[in-house]
């Protein structure tokens, strides 16, 4: 990059803060300036660029859902939560498909394929599964006949992290019900929980 001179009048007071600054920071007065330059035009993009801002917000939910999820699965952060059992992936299975189903119904889609494919996208924002979990999700939320998780595929898919399944996250983004209950309630009681929502 090619430099040039630009001169600027300024107070005494503000050179002398500007220049006790650059030593603090351990830099030369041109190299402090020019840095304070580069973070105010890069401030001013941010404000300016509605696309960064929008995914700014995202990364902002993303977070929040993710504080969320913690927080209500609270009693089972402990290091003796036990992984996933077949029973349990059943259970949860069952309950993602009942609140699947119920969404797609009230968002009239024209099939469960469209719904799934809007929830997908709403899910990615939040974690990319691999394109054999989504396959393999795809057939749960949309096959009548669909053989449930196991036990296995979803302690693969929350590396073991019980309390922050991806899907429930999704799930409650796509229908924004905040309230939906944690994880080991969904494993527990499964279907039984849908009435409440």
């Amino acid at each position: 990059m090619t430099k040039s001179q630009f001169n600027i009048k300024i107070s005494k007071d503000l050179l002398t803060q500007i220049k006790r600054q650059a030593t603090m920071s351990g830099k030369s007065l041109t190299e402090h300036i020019t840095d304070l330059v580069v973070r105010s035009l890069e401030e001013n993009n941010l404000n300016n660029d509605n696309t960064n801002y929008s995914e700014r917000i995202k990364c902002l939910e993303h977070r929040l859902l993710t504080i969320e999820s913690i927080v209500k699965n609270r009693e089972y952060l402990n290091p003796k939560l036990k992984p996933f059992t077949d029973e349990e992936a059943k259970n949860c299975s069952k309950f993602m498909r009942g609140v699947f189903d119920k969404e797609a119904s009230i968002r009239n889609f024209n099939n469960k394929n469209d719904a799934f494919d809007d929830f997908v996208r709403c899910l990615d924002e939040y974690s990319h599964l691999s394109q054999s979990f989504t396959k393999r999700l795809k057939e749960i939320m949309t096959e009548e006949k669909a053989r449930p998780w196991t036990g296995k595929e979803l302690n693969d898919l929350n590396k073991s992290t019980k309390c922050n399944c991806p899907i429930r996250k999704g799930l409650i983004a796509w229908t924004g019900n905040i309230d939906c209950p944690s994880q080991q309630e969904i494993c527990d009681k499964g279907e039984k929980l849908l009435t409440l929502l």
